[in-house]
């Protein structure tokens, strides 16, 4: 990753710092937003019905992530990579629709009483406000008090042509995505494709307005005393933003280190410095993925990584650490005795029983109180009977386990297993 510092200043009004504006929505955290939100539009071909469900969890996701943008930018961090706000809950996304049922219900009200002059006025007036009213709620996440008149008048008056400017500004971006962007890409593209590509330039002039609102917010930040809401004073205007811009296979590289696949990315590595790429940071890749490759870990480093590994449900990783260990002629043991029951239950799993007798021995004489010891010698029974040549073990193991753990809450299961062994050896 590579850091860019750019600075803007944020007195002026919006229109004159529009490309930083721009360059926010494919940058950092913003962009890969974007286009998962945009992407739902897959799930349409499978299930219109489920494609509604997920749609509308989509929106109200895509209206949380706004708001965040907002009152991040309004505490004067207009980076890309979006900081959570305390005062933005999940619950935002319910008041915008109870703001945008209100002004349906109203809207309705004046068409059954005949009233359609108002019905235009009305639209103007409440296409007018909504920005104050979103830019109240996100700093006070107060339906009560974004809808409060004299909130509005304060945000509008204290704003006012940038407000102005802006609220032009928001009715172009959605007349040019209804009139223009939207009947184009459903006329030329694909089907499915066009509905992402439009869902992408709506959610990304959505994302765009609300990052100009909380820009408005923090040019005015003094008139609306932001420390009050626990804001930090910020004195400068002059704005330093932090790009990052991200190496796609360098990260790749980093992911295959987590994951110990050191070989494939040393191999990485190297292909890249072998086309001319000398960078700090994939140097440091390769020294990091050579020591990885070249360091042999204890018994008990193996052991705390495949205990992490089963923490953070990633068995299957897990277990490959183990096998690996085992293959190369070396002893496991493990961090937890609980991790051993994972280990065999996968192993049973991926068709993998012959790891299973190696990780069970012994697990009765070192934890010999443990509730594990009949579920994995069980398990290890069961396994032994599937092969004809232990079957005489594997009843002499349930027989083993019922006479040393009769209080057990298995030992009900194994003895109808016993006898059900029994049945079938008479047939």
């Amino acid at each position: 990753m590579v850091n860019k510092e750019i600075t803007i200043n944020t007195q002026k009004l919006f229109i004159f710092n529009f490309p930083h504006f721009i360059k926010y929505l494919f940058g950092g955290q913003v962009l890969p937003m974007l286009l998962l939100f945009s992407l739902s539009f897959i799930f349409l071909p499978f299930s219109p019905l489920a494609f509604l469900f997920i749609n509308l969890i989509i929106i109200m996701m895509v209206y949380k992530f706004a708001f965040d943008v907002l009152a991040d930018t309004a505490r004067g961090h207009m980076s890309p990579e979006v900081r959570q706000n305390y005062l933005v809950t999940n619950a935002i996304a319910v008041k915008v629709a109870i703001i945008a049922l209100l002004i349906e219900g109203t809207l309705m009200w004046l068409k059954a009483k005949g009233y359609n002059d108002y019905r235009f006025v009305f639209i103007v007036f409440s296409t007018f406000m909504i920005p104050a009213i979103y830019m109240s709620l996100a700093l006070t996440n107060s339906l009560l008090k974004a809808l409060n008149p004299m909130t509005i008048i304060k945000i509008i008056k204290t704003t006012f042509l940038s407000y102005l400017l802006f609220v032009l500004f928001w009715m172009a971006t959605i007349s040019l995505h209804e009139i223009i962007i939207s009947p184009f890409v459903f006329y030329h593209l694909p089907v499915f494709l066009d509905g992402i590509v439009s869902a992408f330039v709506e959610y990304a002039f959505l994302i765009l307005n609300f990052h100009i609102m909380g820009y408005i917010i923090f040019q005015n930040r003094r008139v609306f005393d932001l420390e009050g809401l626990g804001f930090e004073r910020v004195e400068n205007d002059e704005i330093t933003i932090q790009t990052v811009v991200v190496n796609p296979i360098y990260e790749r590289i980093k992911r295959l280190l987590a994951d110990d696949e050191a070989q494939l990315a040393l191999s990485m590595a190297v292909e890249l410095q072998k086309n001319g790429d000398t960078s700090l940071e994939l140097q440091d890749l390769y020294k990091t993925a050579m020591q990885q490759k070249l360091y042999s870990p204890t018994n008990l480093d193996i052991a705390n990584k495949v205990h992490n590994r089963l923490n953070n449900q990633q068995t299957s990783k897990a277990f490959n650490i183990v096998i690996e260990h085992l293959d190369a002629g070396k002893d496991y043991v493990e961090e937890s005795p609980a991790d051993i029951k994972q280990l065999i239950e996968h192993a049973v799993q991926i068709n993998k029983t012959d790891y299973i007798a190696t990780l069970v021995n012994g697990f009765h004489k070192k934890y010999p109180y443990h509730a594990d010891v009949v579920p994995n010698y069980f398990l290890l029974a069961k396994v032994l009977y599937n092969d004809r040549d232990t079957r005489g073990k594997s009843k002499e193991l349930l027989v083993g386990l019922v006479s040393r753990h009769p209080q057990d809450k298995c030992i009900p299961e194994i003895k109808a297993w016993l006898k059900g062994l029994e049945l079938m050896s008479k047939k």
